[in-house]
């Protein structure tokens, strides 16, 4: 976190007060894109591990800072941690060291975000993502420009990941705007997957995401931005 402070302090004095914005911004919106691998479904007695992999690009024009992304499977697919590994570990514990939780793993990712997204510049954020299995929720670890951990509950077929405030705010008045995610998730231990299909409807998985926005000075045109996507499937 250190890192972010001081580049978020730095921001700060050069662009001042650049951080909340006059103008008016366009409505957000967002590009969604997924697909399982294998391609070839389970089914309801026989369920199948995949390998899911998710992007949401936000649009930066939006300027707007994300404070949760909710993600929502289809019947045909099933997202559950029971019979995994669970991580126990605190935030710090991991972000110290992930693979306190080596064995709760379970696959890759990255995220990009703009500090201060009204400046002339803003100052790109990079950040390398571990998915890590909790109880009911899955445990984002970022490292790179930041270090936080993001927790995603699981309730029914939706996963809603909450994005901590550190990470919206770094400092007082400056703001950070979401411009991607992408994740790759698969795990399983014997008749248990972290990610299962158990059927395809139309030859797809229905995908929907919504992002919900933080109420900034320069309030979002509009407080969520929603978006579909198809992952392919037989």
């Amino acid at each position: 976190m250190r890192k972010l402070l001081m580049a978020a302090g730095a921001a700060a004095l050069v662009f001042g007060t650049a951080g909340i914005a006059n103008a008016q911004t366009p409505e957000p919106t967002i590009d969604v894109t997924a697909s399982v691998s294998p391609t070839k479904a389970g089914t309801k007695s026989k369920p199948k591990s995949e390998k899911f992999t998710l992007a949401v690009k936000n649009d930066t024009n939006s300027k707007t800072t994300a404070k949760s992304i909710k993600v929502t499977f289809p019947s045909t697919l099933k997202l559950a941690t029971k019979g995994l590994p669970q991580c126990t570990k605190s935030d710090d514990a991991l972000i110290a060291d992930v693979n306190a939780c080596k064995s709760s793993i379970a696959g890759k990712g990255s995220a990009h975000a703009l500090l201060n997204p009204f400046a002339p510049t803003p100052a790109p954020l990079s950040f390398k993502v571990v998915p890590v299995i909790g109880k009911n929720e899955m445990l984002f670890v970022l490292s790179g420009s930041a270090s936080a951990v993001l927790h995603g509950k699981i309730s029914g077929r939706s996963m809603t990941i909450a994005i901590t405030p550190t990470l919206q705010q770094p400092v007082p008045g400056t703001f950070s705007a979401l411009v991607d995610l992408t994740t790759t998730i698969s795990k399983s231990k014997g008749k248990s997957a972290l990610v299962a299909s158990n059927g395809c409807k139309s030859k797809k998985h229905a995908i929907n995401v919504t992002v919900g926005y933080a109420a900034t000075p320069s309030a979002p045109a509009k407080p969520s931005a929603s978006g579909a996507t198809d992952a392919k499937c037989s």
